[in-house]
């Protein structure tokens, strides 16, 4: 699941994403639909701090 919203992020297609995991583009979306604003551990790190 983590490389498919990765490769989301990255600017893959649904359908190119499909066909590498053996799937249906749609459930590539709905995937990235439920679980695409998680934030990764890592991703977190780098989110600038809020403006005072």
């Amino acid at each position: 699941m983590m490389a498919i919203l990765r490769a989301r992020e990255e600017g893959a297609t649904f359908g190119s994403i499909a066909e590498a995991a053996g799937t249906s583009s749609q459930a590539v979306q709905e995937i990235v639909r439920r679980h695409g604003q998680v934030q990764r551990p890592d991703a977190a790190k780098s989110v600038p701090a809020p403006a005072k």
